[in-house]
């Protein structure tokens, strides 16, 4: 299975989050190839400085976790090259360009897009699915 994967799945893995780190595991032991915006590293970061800063996840872990997400293979797409489209589909559902980015990577290679996250599995249904969604 070919798959863009949302920087949510992977934070699920590697911050261990019940009842998602073992979905999120399990789909990417089932992939041939993964697919991310380039913007992801970014965005991963964020989430990892917002699980130390905020949540209480011990800060010595950081170099770790940045090492754990260096280890995990992906297919990066520029995002010079999503965002005109991720724009417009940005506007037309109403949320935000960071996800559009995602979706319209997935909808260029024809394939899902994985994400734990409700409300882009609302406005977009037919491309966004969670982990257990595209397993089953």
């Amino acid at each position: 299975m070919r798959v863009v994967v949302d920087t949510d799945v992977v934070a699920a893995i590697l911050l261990r989050e019940a009842g998602r780190c073992d979905e999120g595991t399990r789909l990417l032991g089932s992939c041939r190839e993964l697919f991310v915006p380039s913007h992801f590293k970014a965005e991963l970061g964020n989430v990892i400085w917002k699980a130390i800063v905020l949540g209480g996840y011990p800060a010595d872990q950081s170099d770790a976790l940045l090492a754990a997400a260096d280890a995990l293979s992906f297919t990066v797409v520029d995002v010079g090259e999503l965002w005109h489209g991720a724009v417009a589909r940005a506007i037309a559902a109403r949320h935000p360009v960071y996800d559009t980015l995602f979706v319209e990577l997935a909808v260029r290679e024809s394939i899902f897009m994985a994400s734990f996250d409700r409300p882009l599995r609302q406005r977009f249904p037919t491309i966004v699915k969670t982990p257990a969604a595209l397993l089953a």
